[in-house]
């Protein structure tokens, strides 16, 4: 009797080029030969261009040459593909943004040496006493670093924050806005940060923006002075005078221990000649900042366009005792003198004013 011969099927292994491609690849990383491993995984990559594995180990290879773009692209892509490699991922952002984040702290932080004085016996410990160091910083330097940490890692804040630092520090204003927005468009309630790009845009005089980006910050955080004074001034350079004086209104009464609510109103006042409104602004400015030099000398402006010479002489004299420069003081003790009559000290007074000529 025949014996019956059974063929069993079993499935053939093809090693395809995308393997052995990947294969080579990792022993060109294993022998540190990263050029030859590129070649190698980029041929991979022809063959099989949803392999995770192939763009994470590509990614690793960029990130060791400093190409941080392209680690990136690669990294996102195999994080795309697959969740496997998500732990290796994290843990080489991890390091390198580390490494970049704190080479630029050290930069932008640094100080120059200090220099040992000779004619200075060492003290009791040992050490030569030495002079007090100074700030060095390299904002170029850090700026570079900085940039390196915010595309190796873009959700870390910190990094953002000192990119913004370094480019205000370069006065790179547009830089430094630029920062600011990416800071926001990942932390949006980020009150610091709005604030601060806020006084930005009215340094740029960009009023619009000014006015929505203090309006959304006190949606935030209510009754934030600063944040007040700062929409009204941009209310103002809107030509929208009604708005900016219940800003400054809010503003006092958010904090009526401040001072310069009232004095930013006493000059809105004045500016629309409203003379007996900014005088009780101004008093109420000087009676919780006394010291304050410009809102004693509005006080006493005011009271003269309100004809109480009696009421504005007593500040001006105080005014020119603590700051005999002034020209401005002395130009409106000199206007005082010659409607009291006093012809040869309103002479002296204007004068001197002119002399300082300012």
């Amino acid at each position: 009797m025949r014996r019956i011969l059974l063929l069993l099927w079993l499935p053939v292994l093809f090693l395809g080029c995308q393997s052995t491609a990947l294969t080579a690849a990792k022993l060109y990383l294993q022998q540190n030969e990263p050029q030859k491993a590129e070649e190698q995984l980029h041929q991979a990559l022809q063959t099989e261009p949803q392999n995770s594995e192939a763009h994470f180990l590509l990614g690793r290879l960029y990130a060791d040459q400093g190409k941080y773009q392209e680690m990136a692209a690669a990294f996102a892509r195999s994080l795309e593909l697959s969740p496997k490699f998500a732990p290796q991922i994290q843990e080489l952002r991890q390091h390198y943004w580390t490494t970049e984040y704190n080479q630029g702290v050290r930069l932008a932080t640094r100080v120059k040496a200090p220099e040992v004085d000779p004619k200075i016996k060492k003290t009791e410990e040992g050490a030569p006493n030495s002079v007090t160091p100074t700030p060095d910083p390299d904002f170029p330097g850090a700026l570079l670093y900085f940039r390196r940490a915010t595309v190796i890692d873009p959700s870390r804040l910190e990094s953002w924050r000192n990119l913004s630092y370094v480019y205000y520090q370069l006065d790179s204003l547009d830089a430094t806005i630029s920062a600011y927005q990416q800071i926001l468009a990942i932390a949006p309630s980020d009150t610091s940060t709005l604030y601060s790009i806020g006084v930005l845009y009215l340094t740029q005089r960009r009023y619009q923006e000014t006015a929505n980006t203090f309006s959304g910050l006190l949606k935030l955080k209510p009754g934030y002075v600063d944040a007040l004074l700062n929409l009204a001034v941009a209310q103002m350079g809107l030509v929208d005078s009604t708005a900016a004086e219940a800003s400054y209104r809010q503003a006092a009464e958010a904090d009526p221990k401040d001072h310069r609510p009232g004095y930013n109103l006493g000059n809105l006042y004045f500016t629309q000649k409203k003379y007996p409104a900014a005088l009780a602004a101004y008093q109420r400015a000087v009676e919780l900042a006394p010291e304050d030099q410009d809102a004693c000398y509005n006080l006493a402006v005011t009271y003269l366009a309100v004809e109480q010479v009696d009421s504005a002489f007593p500040i001006l004299e105080e005014l020119a005792a603590q700051d005999p420069d002034n020209a401005a003081v002395w130009r409106e003790l000199g206007r005082i003198h010659a409607i009291k009559g006093r012809v040869q000290e309103s002479e002296k007074a204007y004068a001197k004013a002119d002399r300082l000529g300012r």
